[in-house]
């Protein structure tokens, strides 16, 4: 199995995730209100598992791909079905939505919840992921305008579709693209530095990606507006001692080739 999670798991209902999470949020308002705003994640996170029966804590989810494997964990699980994230910062961000979407996604579960202890007032929502593991396996391909290049030829091309064939589309960009470091060669052969150029002037470094060493990769995840983006990367190719830049796009259902010089 491609997936794997080191619990057993019960899909509930948004009805069913709700009882259980209005459960959960009593305890996690109560130590809280107990313990204050100061302790980190793993300070609530194990008084959690202390107060209500069967939680459980860091599940891991375990995602393969021939001999790269990734390990993720769930900071809590109540009920087998009900995943809860909890942070300590400052803020919820997009990233902290992100992440919990992922292990939905990668679970099957449809239902979580984010909560952060850190302000004054518990804050906590929501987050919901529909696609099922089946629907993320079909895309189309779009490779028009990609061209093959040392270090990312033809082989390259069907292994990034053969990994996405086997998880999905829709999960964390960081995953995708720490796959391709180790297929293509692992950190000290793809992982770089570049020359930044200016007026025709050395100004700096910059890290780089890279499968040949003129060119580089970048893998994305836009939905929308990848137009722009590449504006931005074509800006970083004339900037730096590169020649071309092999970009993936991951959209939801359709998977972009392109090979910007």
């Amino acid at each position: 199995m491609p997936i794997s999670v080191d619990a057993q798991l019960t899909k509930l209902t948004q009805a069913e995730f709700a009882e259980v999470a209005y459960g959960v949020m009593a305890e996690i308002f109560s130590l809280h209100g107990e313990l204050g705003r100061l302790f980190d994640e793993k300070v609530y996170k194990n008084a959690l598992a202390d107060r209500i029966c069967g939680l459980q804590t860091e599940v891991e989810i375990k995602v393969t791909y021939k001999d790269f494997c990734k390990s993720y964990y769930i900071d809590a699980l109540a009920s087998s079905g009900a995943p809860f994230e909890l942070k300590a910062v400052d803020a919820l961000h997009r990233q902290h939505r992100t992440q919990l979407v992922n292990y939905l996604l990668l679970t099957g579960l449809q239902h979580g919840k984010l909560v952060n202890l850190h302000p004054e007032k518990v804050e906590h929502e929501f987050v919901n992921a529909s696609q099922t593991h089946s629907e993320r396996q079909h895309f189309n391909v779009r490779d028009s305008l990609w061209q093959p290049a040392d270090g990312f030829g033809l082989s390259q091309k069907s292994l990034v579709v053969d990994i996405l064939s086997d998880w999905g589309t829709g999960l964390e960009r960081s995953l995708y693209q720490e796959a391709l470091i180790h297929f293509f060669g692992g950190k000290d052969k793809v992982c770089s530095e570049t020359h930044v150029v200016l007026n025709g002037k050395p100004i700096s470094t910059q890290p780089v990606l890279l499968c040949d060493p003129t060119t580089a990769f970048r893998v994305t995840t836009f939905e929308n507006n990848a137009n722009n983006y590449r504006k931005d990367l074509l800006n970083f190719i004339n900037s730096t001692a590169l020649t071309a830049i092999q970009w993936i796009n991951i959209a939801r259902n359709r998977i972009t080739f392109e090979t910007l010089h």
